[in-house]
């Protein structure tokens, strides 16, 4: 693979400028991922799987470590924009990359339409009779808005807006573990009993357990938006290096720490049959209203974080598909700020479409598209891992020396694609979600036919 790329003409002006530094990279990491997939989906996840959906958690979390430490071996030779989309393209060919380009992008503009739409449902919390479409239309616009500002104002924004979040999961772990252990809801200690007292374990058997993998899948998604910004970091190898060290560790914390305590706090059984979060209804439960209040704003600041970074994430994945000559030209075009301003526009009027979809159908809208994201960002794992696999067989034939391999090569990508195989059929069996699979397949012909269709034009 070749170098970092270097700053490129596009549109007659400079191309994307490196402003992005190490603690935002790897508050982006983690700010990526914390939305209300986790704060506000977790107890539709919880309601098919009950307390095993524990181990859908852990098996995720280490699929998504094995993804994310082999993306860090091919960022780290080659930091641009487009990222595992260009790598996809040099490595399993040019189709096949833009096709991945497309798939990531579609999973972002499908994310965001959802956490808009869960955004409005969360402010109905202290205003119940808020158009549930409303809030979400105000945030696209000012996300908007700041996108195209220089990267370093992005970065800053979501740099606190992730500050906030892991602040308040922290908070969660520790409160949900004094509830737990009897110290602060007088003649309450369940300890760990609510984990196997209603029904057992695993009362959906592993029917549930499957159900609920592409909704965990889904909560995780998204922690590969590091290896975008990678294109834009003052220092790529350094910050790369030490925001990918940490990112796994982070996200186990904060992922599987936080559910377990949940779980423990909070009968489970009654966790599904309330509405709003479950974060929300374990500080209400232990009759703290105020908590209860606070938290609910921390889960709707972090569902706008999330649509802040998959803005800013599909519209660089748009940027780099231009790069390789796979869009329109018009979208690598970069304002004075050194934004790609175009790919911003086009993929906030994609995701404007959500809003119209919310207003439509509000109740429903949440579910539909959060199951149709889940699908296209499995798609892009595998691709990745394809894509290591495929820098590590050239490396050993030619000689050439990695500065970041992956461990233990070939059985940790082999072991992640067998994890994503393994998703893919669990949400082929799940009535609950199939709709991902049958909608992420759809967008995958149509961009393969288009890029057919377009091969054949340019000959």
């Amino acid at each position: 693979m070749s170098g970092p790329v270097q700053e490129k003409k596009a549109g007659g002006v400079r191309g994307l400028k490196r402003s992005l530094s190490a603690r935002q990279m790897q508050m982006l990491a983690v700010g990526g991922v914390i939305g209300v997939g986790l704060f506000y989906g977790a107890s539709v996840s919880v309601s098919v799987a009950g307390p095993s959906v524990l181990i859908d958690f852990i098996v995720c979390g280490l699929l998504v470590a094995i993804v994310m430490r082999a993306l860090a071996e091919m960022v780290v030779e080659r930091p641009v924009s487009g990222s595992f989309g260009q790598y996809a393209a040099h490595w399993l060919g040019r189709r096949i990359g833009f096709v991945t380009a497309g798939m990531w992008w579609f999973f972002w503009v499908a994310t965001v339409m959802s956490e808009l739409a869960a955004i409005g449902k969360l402010l109905q919390f202290w205003w119940p009779q808020l158009p549930v479409w409303l809030p979400g239309a105000v945030a696209l616009v000012l996300f908007t808005i700041t996108n195209l500002l220089a990267v370093r104002v992005f970065g800053e924004i979501e740099y606190w807006f992730a500050v906030l979040k892991v602040l308040t999961v922290l908070v969660f772990i520790v409160f949900g573990a004094l509830i737990a252990a009897g110290a602060l809801v007088p003649g309450y200690a369940p300890g760990l009993r609510n984990l196997y007292a209603a029904g057992g374990f695993m009362p959906g058997g592993w029917l549930g357990l499957a159900m609920a993998i592409s909704l965990v899948v889904q909560a995780y998604s998204g922690v590969e938006t590091l290896a975008v910004e990678s294109g834009e970091s003052a220092d790529p190898e350094r910050n790369v290096r030490r925001a990918f060290r940490t990112v796994t560790w982070r996200i186990a914390i904060l992922y599987i720490g936080s559910m377990l305590i949940l779980l423990c706090a909070y009968p489970w059984t009654q966790l599904i049959h309330q509405s709003g979060s479950p974060y929300v209804q374990v500080f209400r439960a232990a009759g703290v209203p105020f908590a209860a209040g606070l938290v609910n704003l921390v889960i709707v600041l972090s569902g706008l974080s999330s649509c802040n970074t998959g803005l800013y994430g599909g519209s660089r994945m748009l940027y780099g598909m231009a790069e390789e000559a796979q869009r329109a030209g018009w979208l690598r075009r970069v304002n004075r700020r050194h934004v790609p301003h175009l790919a911003v526009w086009t993929t906030a009027i994609a995701i404007a479409v959500g809003v119209v979809l919310t207003y439509l159908a509000p109740n429903q809208v949440y579910v539909w598209i959060t199951s149709a994201s889940a699908f296209a960002d499995l798609w892009v794992w595998g691709v990745i891992l394809a894509c290591e696999i495929s820098v590590r067989r050239q490396a050993r034939r030619t000689g050439q020396s990695l500065r970041y391999p992956v461990p233990l090569w070939p059985a940790w990508p082999i072991a992640g694609l067998v994890l994503v195989v393994l998703c893919f059929a669990a949400i082929v069996a799940s009535p609950l979600t199939r709709v991902s699979v049958f909608s992420g397949v759809l967008f995958l012909v149509l961009l393969w036919l288009y890029d057919v269709v377009a091969a054949r034009r340019r000959a």
